[in-house]
C-alpha cells in the first residue's frame, strides 16, 4: 500500500509545478564582427586555434609512432 500513495503523491507533486525555463540564452549576444577589422581578428583567433588542433594532432601520431618502435604499444 505504501507504493499506491507514494505514487499518488509524487504524480500530485508534478501537477502542481510548472517548468523553469532559464532566461540565460536568450540574453547572450552573438558575437558578429562588423568591421574589416574585427573580421580580420575573427579569422585570426580560427587560424591560431585550427593551428593548435593540427600541432596536438601530430604530437601524438609521433608519440604513437615512437612508442610502437620501442614495442609497447
Amino acid at each position: 500500500m505504501p507504493g499506491i500513495f507514494g505514487a499518488a503523491l509524487r504524480g500530485l507533486g508534478m501537477l502542481g509545478k510548472g517548468k523553469k525555463v532559464s532566461k540565460t540564452i536568450s540574453s547572450v549576444k552573438p558575437n558578429v564582427p562588423k568591421t574589416n577589422l574585427e573580421k580580420a581578428k575573427s579569422k585570426l583567433a580560427i587560424a591560431k586555434q585550427k593551428t593548435k588542433a593540427s600541432k596536438a594532432k601530430l604530437n601524438k601520431t609521433l608519440f604513437d609512432i615512437e612508442q610502437k618502435s620501442k614495442g609497447r604499444e
